[in-house]
């Protein structure tokens, strides 16, 4: 009897680790395809691993040790970001930027383009911590995450440089501002998601946030919590 109530509770164990890992998942890459393959592969490599084996005793041994095991399955470097809700490459080399270049760099964009230097701020903390060699799952890079297609219109050579990164964030940021006629929340939401998402979700205004992916519902009000409170 009692071998029966400790495989209940390693599989009621085992599938609480699961349930956690898929909202890692789903915050960091979205409830779309990469969330689907990524977490195929996840099950696929715990079908090959033995009973009780390495990865089935991490899963087992708590949210750090699950987030360990998602590493491990995942490889090359990734890790899980409190701050962020995102998993993110992690650098052998550096951490961050300096705080104090970061802010100064902020100052001089924020001043050049009108955009409120504290909101700069609040999309930096809730989109890379302020670490500068950051890139996340699906390719968003530096401390300000921009992918591949933003960077390349703005003529950015090196992402992870914190001067180019915050100019195209900036940039990109008060595009969006000028489009949604100030309104910070909708600006915010189009940094997150892209323009073409509010628009084919029907989102004209900020009651509208909930027509939007799950994530950035929730990475709105993080900014706008930041922006309003302060970092």
């Amino acid at each position: 009897m009692s071998i029966k109530v400790d495989d209940a509770n390693k599989a009621a164990q085992q599938l609480m680790g699961m349930n956690m890992m898929q909202d890692v998942l789903k915050k960091s890459v979205g409830d779309g395809m990469e969330f689907e393959i990524i977490y195929q592969a996840l099950l696929d490599y715990m079908n090959k691993t033995e009973a009780g084996g390495k990865l089935g005793s991490t899963v087992n041994s708590g949210k750090g040790k699950n987030l360990e095991a998602m590493e491990m399955l995942l490889g090359n470097g990734l890790s899980y970001n409190q701050n962020t809700s995102r998993l993110m490459s992690k650098s052998s080399t550096s951490t961050s930027a300096d705080m104090n270049k970061i802010y100064s760099i902020v100052d001089k964009y924020s001043k050049q383009y009108g955009v409120d230097s504290n909101l700069i701020l609040s999309i930096i903390k809730s989109e890379s911590d302020f670490d500068s060699t950051s890139t996340s799952s699906v390719g968003a890079k530096g401390l300000m995450q921009l992918m591949p297609e933003n960077y390349e219109s703005k003529g950015i050579t090196n992402p992870y440089d914190p001067d180019q990164n915050i100019k195209g964030g900036v940039q990109l940021l008060k595009e969006y501002l000028n489009m949604y006629g100030g309104n910070t929340e909708m600006a915010v939401a189009a940094y997150n998601a892209g323009p073409g998402t509010l628009q084919r979700r029907g989102v004209t205004s900020s009651s509208d946030l909930y027509k939007l992916p799950k994530e950035t519902q929730n990475y709105v009000p993080k900014v706008m919590s930041y922006y309003k409170n302060g970092i």
